[in-house]
């Protein structure tokens, strides 16, 4: 299966490296070039986040807190929000070209990178980068799975493990036991583990058992701590951030409060425009937190579900869940090869008024002047093409 990272090919193409746009599991290639370029990715501080959803989320809160106690970091994230250089993050500044260039110069001269992924390649520029840069912590994101995810090279990381459910079953099986023996495959030796209280745990007490890990189960905060991410689940985001930085910092209550009121995150819950928000439910469990956000924030009001989908998703159960909430709905063809055709939609749409279009011509200023509160949602490469698209 190809994937293609926005803006990675031109550094490539100039650095000579050949890397496979593939995504092919395991993790021997990235041991073989990591050791010839005297193994970056071992740092003492890192925080290793895997689940099927929440992951942004939580790393956002991460990031804030991080901000309000003035504790320097580096995070690894994909999908690109616009292109390759926010997937690696500095204190909140992403890399530069003059940055990404200097890291490709470096890894070019270890032959076996010709022998790698894309997403490999780019985990090895995130290690690369934040060596250079010196963090005192690493936030790291899983691409897909965990266990044979490149990111999982790290020897030493607290793991937190936000949810487990049915999602890129092609590659991790259709099962919760499968699903979670892939995530549950970033615990480390007697590491620290934090996942909420009802995720499925057999396969994460497997793991821990096997490697002597130390396993929090946790209760989301009450409603007495104030967010800035909108819905009743990122409680439970928050207090895996705040359990897991407290597990290698002394955190102050006062700055706490003062980083979950400041977290910030594309794509989720997000305003872009009066009436308009931007939310990346790409799956069945995104999509029903997403329209339970919006059964308690605008109840009552009319809704306008903007929807555009990778066709390996769950296509047909997040339409169906949408569909609970939704006045009306827009179909949308965007550009990734693995795009749903809105015609599939179209045939397995229950409501009446429907419309399709494609992502050019999906204007934000026709949205905003709607009567409707409109989400537009989906996968996330369909949001990350129309907000350069719309240059929001």
């Amino acid at each position: 299966m190809a994937m293609q990272i926005p803006g990675f090919a031109s550094y490539k193409e100039r650095h000579g490296i050949t890397s496979r746009s593939v995504i092919e599991p395991g993790l021997e290639r990235m041991e073989r070039v990591l050791d010839k370029l005297g193994h970056p990715e071992r740092f003492s501080k890192v925080v290793h986040v895997a689940g099927t959803n929440g992951k942004g989320s939580t790393i956002a809160f991460m990031k804030a807190l991080c901000e309000a106690h003035s504790i320097s970091y580096g995070a690894f994230q994909s999908p690109a929000i616009v292109d390759v250089h926010d997937q690696i993050v500095v204190d909140g500044q992403a890399i530069t070209s003059e940055e990404l260039d200097a890291v490709m110069t470096k890894i070019a001269q270890v032959p076996e990178a010709k022998e790698l992924t894309d997403f490999e390649l780019l985990t090895i520029c995130a290690f690369v980068h934040f060596q250079h840069k010196a963090p005192e912590v690493w936030i790291i994101e899983t691409g897909m799975g965990g266990r044979f995810d490149s990111t999982n090279v790290i020897p030493k990381s607290v793991a937190v493990i936000t949810s487990l459910s049915l999602d890129h079953t092609n590659f991790l099986g259709t099962t919760l036991d499968s699903i979670g023996y892939h995530k549950a495959g970033i615990i480390k030796s007697h590491s620290n583990v934090f996942v909420p209280s009802t995720i499925y745990l057999p396969p994460i007490e497997q793991q821990v058992n096997e490697v002597q890990a130390t396993l929090h189960s946790l209760e989301p905060f009450g409603s007495q701590v104030k967010l800035s991410l909108l819905g009743e689940h990122q409680r439970m985001n928050a207090t895996l951030a705040v359990h897991a930085l407290e597990s290698l910092f002394d955190l102050d209550p006062k700055k706490v409060e003062l980083g979950l009121k400041q977290a910030y995150i594309p794509f989720r819950m997000e305003k872009i425009a009066d009436n308009v928000y931007m939310d990346g439910a790409h799956n069945g469990a995104s999509a029903r937190s997403l329209v339970e956000t919006i059964r308690t924030e605008f109840p009552g009001q009319p809704i306008h579900i903007v929807l555009g989908i990778l066709k390996d998703k769950d296509f047909e159960g997040v339409l169906r869940l949408f569909e609970e909430i939704a006045d009306c709905m827009t179909f949308v063809e965007f550009s990734h090869e693995r795009a749903l055709e809105p015609i599939r939609l179209v045939e397995l749409c229950h409501i009446n008024e429907f419309s399709v279009t494609d992502v050019q011509n999906l204007d934000i200023n026709t949205l905003k002047n709607e009567k409707f509160k409109t989400f537009v949602t989906g996968s996330l490469y369909f949001l990350s093409e129309w907000r350069f698209k719309n240059r929001i």
